[in-house]
């Protein structure tokens, strides 16, 4: 045993001049490489320190490098270049320079030491991922802006801006449209395109009874599908309030309706960037003027309040006038219950209305009326339409107000099925119009089977907005695969030598982690516990058929706000469908970003 030790001692004793000649070689080498050390009672500890080394080295070899925008030079008088490229390159943290190693020099438990470098040649990589994101926002931000989607596109077309503004040379960054070609160059074409969207944006009142203030949203004449905006109450500046198919609405104290109120269109999206640290760091950092288009005043003396125009018309008629779904032989009665709803919403005369559902629509009824502040915003849009044995009634329009959350205002689109008593058996949160028409537009499928895939997305959101956990239980397979999935940090070591240093270098990848569907069931449990409000919206799905009968592949660009939390990211769920009334997912994933490999979970991973 004694000799053992001797033997170890010895060991590590020649170890330490071993690491000591290797780090001393990389710092003689200063024309090829870059390096940071740092000490801390943890490895953890001493590696931040050597990474901080290591961004100030780097900041200083490529800050002359770093050309200042017109906009960056004039924000704030006189301009540090030299302080402002260096805030930049901290932008780039251990989870975006994957390029650099790590070296341990002495890993002694009571204090380590740890080595950080990069060759000087690979500087121009670390900008290379970042200009990679800044032409996927590009990209996402034309898809919205296309599908009127103007919440994602200016959030996309910003935050793409921004990163722009972080790499060395902007002005330089090309982006080549995919389908037509051309290229365009980001700095200029970015906020020229964002000023237009501002510009083609129009507001006006829809109705106004001294408390609330409805708003109609067109975007070139037509209704916006999505929007966000803040409002100035005479107090303070508002929560974000959301808008949905071109409704929006605002709330302010009884009798205490601004003449001009001035309303600020949302385009920084600061409350969601923690989703991604890159773009955080990067919105904390870099100097934006503000767009002044985003903010309009608008008269609130002068407006004539209505509650139905030329918009609102055309979009009756659309709905009306789709061939594809079977209308109802008489929908008197079904108009007549929700007559007989509606005035029990305005009036919170609940009792009355309690024969007009059955018990399963009663407690979704109340679920929905809880649902914060409820409020009915619009029911000229109410269209009725067959489903096998029920009636589906489309679209009564409500907003759903909280009072905590930096999103606290929701519009939706309420949709009620009857069944074949004539009873409310079902309420749900219907989808936007580009998602319907997503569905609707599958002309190869039944439309029975579009109906039911449709139904299938409107009651799985809205489980999670009235906390239906028992029907979500309901619908998981009990040998569900359930993922999630994150970007993390893996170090590994290079060109490991048997009696000499260790290197390590930084690889982002994506962790899954799997869960049973009970895990996941009380993880839903708890989350709805601890959030006053959960809203879930569906920017856009892809549906392919997964096998024989009707079992699909879902698709979905996923929103999601809580009461202290928001994400977006790509949801894939494979469901069951060959049983409307009990469809069953067989696969459900998420991931916040396509995975580099496999890109989006889908059909052909399961």
């Amino acid at each position: 045993m004694f000799k053992k030790i001797i033997i170890s001692i010895i060991s590590v004793m020649c170890l330490v001049p071993a690491f000591s000649q290797s780090w001393d070689e990389v710092k003689r080498n200063s024309d090829t490489y870059l390096f940071g050390e740092g000490w801390g009672a943890t490895v953890e500890e001493a590696d931040q320190q050597a990474l901080a080394a290591l961004i100030s080295k780097i900041s200083i070899a490529v800050s002359s490098d770093f050309i200042l925008t017109e906009d960056e030079k004039s924000t704030n008088g006189v301009l540090d270049a030299q302080s402002y490229a260096n805030l930049k390159v901290q932008t780039y943290s251990s989870a975006t320079l994957t390029n650099t190693e790590r070296l341990v020099i002495d890993n002694n438990p009571d204090e380590a030491h740890i080595g950080r470098f990069i060759k000087r040649s690979e500087l121009n990589k670390i900008f290379e991922g970042r200009i990679r994101t800044l032409k996927e926002h590009i990209r996402l931000g034309m898809i919205a802006e296309e599908n009127r989607k103007i919440d994602d596109a200016l959030r996309n077309y910003y935050w793409a801006y921004s990163l722009l503004k972080s790499v060395q040379r902007p002005a330089e960054i090309q982006y080549t449209d995919e389908e037509t070609g051309n290229n365009i160059h980001p700095l200029t074409w970015i906020p020229e395109r964002m000023d237009n969207i501002f510009d083609d944006l129009e507001v006006k009142i829809a109705a106004n009874d001294g408390t609330n203030v409805d708003l109609m949203f067109t975007h070139n004449g037509e209704s916006v599908s999505s929007l966000d905006f803040t409002y100035f109450d005479g107090r303070n500046w508002s929560n974000i309030a959301s808008v949905k198919n071109g409704r929006g609405t605002m709330e302010f104290a009884s009798g205490m309706v601004p003449e001009n109120i001035q309303i600020n269109y949302e385009y920084a999206y600061r409350g969601q960037a923690h989703i991604n640290h890159e773009i955080k760091s990067v919105l904390n950092v870099i100097k934006v003027g503000a767009f002044r288009g985003s903010r309009v005043n608008l008269q609130t003396r002068k407006e004539k309040p209505s509650t139905i125009d030329k918009t609102e018309v055309l979009l009756k008629q659309a709905s009306k006038n789709n061939a594809t779904i079977s209308p109802v032989a008489d929908e008197k009665p079904y108009r007549e219950v929700l007559s007989y709803v509606v005035e029990a919403i305005k009036t919170k005369s609940y009792d009355i209305i309690k024969d007009y559902f059955t018990e399963d629509g009663k407690d979704m009824f109340k679920r929905l009326i809880q649902y914060g502040s409820a409020r009915i915003l619009n029911t000229n849009e109410l269209a009725f339409y067959q489903f096998g044995d029920n009636v589906v009634a489309r679209s009564i329009q409500m907003s759903f107000s909280f009072k905590k959350g930096v999103r606290t205002n929701f519009v939706e689109d309420i949709v009620f099925t009857f069944n074949e008593d004539r009873k409310i058996d079902c309420i749900a949160f219907g989808l936007d119009a580009k998602a319907k028409s997503d569905i609707m537009n599958r002309g190869a499928w039944s439309i029975e089977a579009r109906q039911t895939i449709m139904e299938f997305l409107e009651n799985y959101k809205t489980a999670y907005a009235l906390e239906r956990i028992d029907y979500l239980r309901s619908i998981f397979d009990d040998d569900a695969v359930i993922i999630v999935g994150h970007v993390a940090q893996r170090i590994e070591a290079v060109n490991p030598h048997k009696d000499g240093p260790v290197t390590y270098r930084n690889n982002k990848y994506v962790r899954r982690t799997q869960y049973s569907k009970e895990q996941y069931i009380k993880n839903l449990e708890v989350c709805f516990r601890a959030n006053e409000f959960v809203n879930i919206r569906f920017a856009s799905n892809d549906v392919r058929k997964a096998k024989d009968g009707e079992e699909y592949g879902i698709q979905i660009k996923q929103d999601y706000y809580s009461t202290n939390y928001g994400d977006e990211g790509y949801l894939y769920i494979q469901v069951d469908l060959n049983d409307r009334k009990e469809p069953i997912i067989k696969v459900r994933t998420w991931q916040q970003e396509p995975d580099p490999e496999v890109g989006l979970f889908g059909l052909g991973n399961f």
